[in-house]
């Protein structure tokens, strides 16, 4: 649960003191006469009290009077020192832990959240009194009777799971009765800190904040100045404006002005605290984000995973600093000083260099290998072997000869490909030399003279149609021809001549016979040059004779027809009198 839900109850439940010592104690169980019980909740609450702490308990509460207490801790002014006690059951999974309030059962993966106090949320919330702030945890043994156990979910599994306290926060774990003892007794002890008062508890564990220079609760001033003592009471105001400061000069400002105070001692030993303690002597480097990045950057190049090279120092960072610390011979306190960032640093470049050779040796290894393979190979005299070589070593040191090599003949093999469909010249060679060679330096000139070879073809099929029909001289021979060649050179005589046979046309009995038009023609004793100037003046004139080459074929034939019958000449298709001065007519350059 996010502070921003725990906030809405503190507005009901906290007071608007100032920074104030204050305590919640929350625990959980099924017999309320058991010493695990609320015999210890009150017995802890009434010693913390007495302690100076604005104390608010419960037991067995359900999970939003539990969330409504811990609210408390949640006003403007952060506590100067805060205590959260809870004790009962507790479930993890994965790296979160949470607190089963009394009443709760079987809670799941799914609801938990929901249902119980996540640890996270309760240790974010002690984190509002950094050095201040301590968390009991105490939790039901192993040997708890069966029916006073708690029935878990799917994805939840009962105990603690890891816990990574926040900065300035200590965490103190053991069952309820050393719990409860330790906070109505060691915790409310003045002028002691924390590892001073877990000495000899061997049956607690902690984490997180344990600085033995910082006292939990400060000592009692030997004479309680009176009320009208002006100079006690600026002494004490001195004081409390160095601790709410908490900073080195802070404390050497009262140090000068009352190096006899009453508060001198706790002055000195906070000092002191700031030079020994691990939080912060690292927090006096003031190291920058890069910084941090490249210890992030050295600790997973040496096999400490931070989980993120992010320049921020989280759980991830703070655990793998741990590890290295402790198997380099270092306190395993999470934070660094100066001497173990240059260490870290120092090894970080030795593993560099030691990759950097490792690689260099890798590489030469490759090199040998690249050029004892080019030996083996005959140093690629022969394709199969250049191909070879190129499939182990595609940026071997020789790959460029390599294909150099192939090139020149990949080219000698295109080259000897194309003269050979050119010398056979038929369709059947040049798709031969596409399908080997699809992009060849010839393949241009392949699909050219394919397209030649299958356009004469389908011409002479057409002529050889036409002729087949003509001899034949039938409505249904022409009919044939139509079906198979609808578009053909021949098309638009035979639709004529069809019509014609079946009466769909008036018959001209002056009709010129084609012989007789391909006398006519070959009267005029046309050259090429000539034939090449009928073709171009058709084109001319729109009537699309297929190529100007001074070949009369099929298409030239039909243009032909075409032109004859737009200018009211007899439809031939060949060149007589009439049709040749009707083109000098439109335009024909005539041949000198």
């Amino acid at each position: 649960m996010r502070l921003s839900l725990l906030f809405a109850c503190a507005c009901m439940a906290a007071s608007a003191a100032g920074a104030e010592n204050r305590a919640v104690l929350l625990g959980a169980g099924s017999d309320a006469s058991d010493e695990t019980g609320s015999a210890g909740i009150s017995a802890a609450a009434e010693a913390l009290e007495g302690a100076g702490f604005k104390v608010v308990s419960a037991f067995d509460s359900e999970i939003e009077a539990s969330r409504e207490l811990l609210g408390s801790l949640l006003s403007e002014d952060a506590p100067e020192r805060s205590v959260i006690l809870l004790s009962g059951r507790f479930a993890h999974a994965g790296g979160a832990s949470w607190y089963l309030p009394g009443g709760l059962d079987a809670p799941s993966l799914a609801d938990v959240d929901g249902a119980a106090l996540s640890l996270g949320t309760v240790m974010e919330i002690a984190a509002r009194s950094p050095g201040g702030a301590v968390v009991l945890l105490g939790a039901r043994t192993h040997d708890t009777p069966e029916d006073e156990r708690v029935a878990l979910g799917t994805g939840v599994t009962a105990g603690l799971g890891r816990l990574e306290p926040p900065q300035g926060v200590t965490v103190i774990t053991g069952t309820i009765p050393d719990i409860a003892d330790f906070a109505g007794t060691r915790l409310v002890e003045r002028g002691r800190s924390v590892p001073e008062m877990l000495e000899g508890a061997s049956a607690l564990d902690a984490y997180g904040f344990r600085s033995p220079l910082v006292t939990f609760l400060p000592r009692e001033v030997s004479a309680t100045p009176d009320a009208g003592d002006e100079a006690a009471e600026r002494e004490r105001q001195a004081w409390q404006e160095s601790r709410e400061t908490d900073t080195i000069e802070a404390y050497r400002a009262y140090l000068e002005e009352y190096p006899d105070g009453a508060f001198a001692d706790e002055a000195r030993a906070a000092i002191d605290g700031f030079a020994r303690d691990p939080e912060r002597i690292e927090a006096a480097l003031d190291l920058s984000s890069d910084a941090r990045q490249r210890i992030q950057r050295d600790l997973v190049l040496m096999g400490y995973e931070t989980r993120g090279v992010d320049g921020i120092f989280g759980p991830g960072s703070r655990s793998a600093i741990r590890r290295w610390q402790g198997e380099n011979g270092f306190e395993a306190t999470g934070f660094l000083t100066a001497a173990q960032i240059s260490d870290l640093d120092q090894m970080a470049e030795a593993r560099r260099a030691e990759q950097a050779e490792e690689e260099r040796r890798q590489e030469r290894e490759r090199e040998r290998a690249d050029r004892a393979y080019w030996e083996d190979i005959g140093r690629g005299q022969d394709e199969a072997g250049l191909r070879a070589y190129l499939d182990r070593y595609p940026d071997g040191a020789f790959s460029d000869v390599a294909r150099a090599r192939l090139d020149e003949i990949e080219g000698a093999n295109d080259r000897a490909a194309w003269e050979r469909a050119e010398a056979e010249d038929t369709q059947a060679a040049y798709r031969r030399y596409l399908d080997a060679h699809e992009d060849g330096a010839f393949a241009g000139r392949a699909r050219a003279r394919l397209e030649e070879l299958v356009e004469s073809e389908a011409e002479a099929a057409d002529k050889a149609a036409w002729e087949e029909a003509r001899e034949a001289d039938t409505a249904q021979a022409y009919a044939r021809y139509l079906e198979d060649f609808p578009e053909g050179a021949f098309s638009e005589r035979a639709r004529r001549r069809q019509a014609a046979l079946t009466d769909d046309a008036p018959v001209d009995d002056g009709a010129i016979s084609e012989a007789e038009a391909r006398q006519a023609e070959a009267a005029l004793g046309l050259n090429q040059i000539s034939r090449s100037l009928v073709e171009a003046q058709l084109l001319a004139q729109g009537f699309s004779p297929g190529r100007t080459e001074g070949q009369f074929d099929g298409n030239t034939r039909a243009a032909l027809e075409r032109y004859q019958e737009a200018r009211g000449l007899p439809v031939t298709g060949y060149v007589d009198r009439k049709t040749l001065n009707r083109m000098i007519a439109d335009g024909l350059p005539l041949p000198r």
